[in-house]
């Protein structure tokens, strides 16, 4: 069975690459566009890991990181932060389920090691 991994981004080009990237890995890709839609498509799809890009419309990735940590079924999912704001990465440091972060623009080679290492493969 493949793992599942929602990414959660704004920028339609930025989710075609990492689908792309992900699915030649062999990873099932989810994909949504809003922080509104994240929770609700975490609920559905019950991903291994999340890819979480910090500006989204509706809700932040703070706000979703605040609220997964206080679902009880959604609080262990691994998150992968994506910002091209290097500043970001220290709101996130009080949530255990962030494993890694990935500045854009990504560095692909980069991105499906902290992938591979954030879902256990």
């Amino acid at each position: 069975m493949k793992k599942r991994i929602l990414i959660v981004e704004d920028e339609p080009a930025i989710v075609d690459l990492l689908r792309m990237v992900l699915t030649r890995e062999n990873y099932e890709v989810h994909a949504c566009q809003s922080g509104r839609e994240a929770i609700a498509k975490m609920k559905k799809v019950m991903p291994h890991l999340m890819i979480l890009d910090v500006m989204l419309p509706g809700l932040d990735g703070a706000s979703i990181m605040r609220i997964i940590s206080e679902d009880e079924v959604l609080s262990s999912t691994p998150v992968i932060v994506s910002s091209a704001l290097l500043e970001s990465e220290e709101m996130f440091k009080p949530y255990p389920q962030v494993k890694d972060f990935c500045s854009k623009p990504f560095v692909l080679k980069d991105f499906v090691a902290k992938v591979k290492r954030a879902i256990g493969d």
